[in-house]
Parts: structure tokens; C-alpha cells; sequence
């Protein structure tokens, strides 16, 4: 996800989910990941050291929004006591991404934008640095182009496509806030845990080891 401009964005959200963040652990969201990657192939297969490719045409879902729903299935991966909390972290993530769209200039409710805040939202979480907002806008594009040529995205119901860019968006987004929390108050255990979800995300996402991955002004590539 974008850098330092995002930060000062965010941090109402953090403030807001803070309860959730001090009592429920980062859960890696592996299934949605899986989903991910099924949707777009193998996005790597036959990358080394080069970008992705690029491509110009959002993929806009306008299907009836399910965001309270798409928040309460992601909050089913922690434990009960912390579903409400987490509901509502969630949420919130998905507000301030629609806010996001809009500071980068992005047309709203594209799934490879989605796609995009995943890949950049984990990246951020593991490497402990933000992504760019150029970097972000060219790996947007990589994901388009990804998502178009792939038949299982492409015949995939709108109401699919619709739980995946939200759920997809509510996590990317949380990451960075959640990055955030643990920079301003540091927890080695948390710490730990935070960075092995984003790891798990990101390797069952795109089907490579993490430290294989860079994102910079050409995307997402990888080495």
C-alpha cells in the first residue's frame, strides 16, 4: 500500500480498531489468498527478475455491496470473543480504501485494485516498509492484466467477484494499519505472529516464497 500520505490517513482507523488490535492476534487469511491465486493463475510462472506486464482496464464490480457480510466471514478466522471487534476493524478497513480509490485517483470497486492492496498490504506488513504510490499504481495495472486473461476470474458470478475485492481490500488495508500499531508500539510476540500471517498470505496468494517478491516502479516483481 501506498507510503507515508496513507499513514496520516489511517490513523483514525487504527485509533478506532485499537481494542481489536490489543486483544485479538493477526490471523493469516489463507483461504482468501487461495482464492486469490486461483483467480489469477500463477501470476509468476515464468517471471524471474521482470515485471509482470501492464495492462489499462479496470475491472469494476457493481454488484449489490455485501461489506458487512464480507467483515463478518474474514472476522470468523479469530477466535469468538474478538468477531464483533473485528467485524468492525473491518469495516472500517473497507471505508478508508473507498476513501484511498479516491486520493489515488483509482476507479472505484476495480478487483485487481483489491487484488493489489492484498499483494502490497501483506508486502508492507512482512518487509516493514510501505509501497509506494506509483509502485501501487503499476502493480494495480499488473493485476488487470492478470485478472482479464484468466477464464476462471473471467466466468466467475458477480457476487464472487464482488466478496472477493471487498474482502481482498478489508485485508490489504488492515495490514497497513496494523503495521502501523505495531510501529508505534512495539510487541515482539505480536510482532512475530503479525509477520508470519503476512508471510503465509502472501506465499499462498501468489505461490512463491516471500523473500522472492519486490515491488517497485515496475510492479510486483520477482527475483
Amino acid at each position: 500500500m501506498p507510503g507515508q500520505p496513507l499513514r496520516h490517513f489511517l490513523l483514525p482507523l487504527a485509533l478506532a480498531a485499537a481494542a481489536g488490535l490489543a486483544t485479538a492476534q493477526v490471523a493469516p487469511a489463507v483461504s482468501l489468498a487461495e482464492q486469490m491465486r486461483g483467480m489469477l493463475g500463477k501470476p509468476a510462472a515464468a517471471t524471474e527478475g521482470a515485471s509482470l506486464g501492464v495492462f489499462n482496464a479496470p475491472i469494476v464490480v457493481n454488484g449489490p455491496v455485501q461489506v458487512r457480510q464480507s467483515a463478518a466471514e474474514l472476522a470468523q478466522r479469530f477466535p469468538a470473543p474478538h468477531r464483533a471487534a473485528m467485524t468492525k476493524a473491518y469495516e472500517e478497513a473497507f471505508g478508508f480504501w473507498q476513501k484511498l480509490e479516491t486520493q489515488l485517483g483509482l476507479v472505484p470497486n476495480d478487483v485487481a485494485a483489491g487484488v493489489a492492496a492484498f499483494i502490497a498490504g501483506n508486502y508492507t506488513a512482512f518487509m516493514q516498509q510501505p509501497v509506494a504510490d506509483e509502485d501501487f499504481k503499476s502493480l494495480v495495472l499488473q493485476m488487470q492484466s492478470l485478472l482479464a486473461r484468466n477464464p476462471a476470474f473471467v466466468q466467475s458470478p458477480p457476487a464472487a467477484k464482488r466478496a472477493m475485492f471487498e474482502q481482498l481490500a478489508m485485508v490489504g488495508t488492515f495490514m497497513v494499519v496494523y503495521r502501523e500499531h505495531l510501529n508505534r508500539q512495539p510487541s515482539p510476540g505480536e510482532e512475530v505472529n503479525f509477520r508470519n500471517a503476512a508471510k503465509a498470505n502472501l506465499e499462498a496468494g501468489l505461490g512463491l516464497a516471500v523473500e522472492r517478491l519486490q515491488i517497485g516502479p515496475q510492479g510486483l516483481v520477482v527475483r
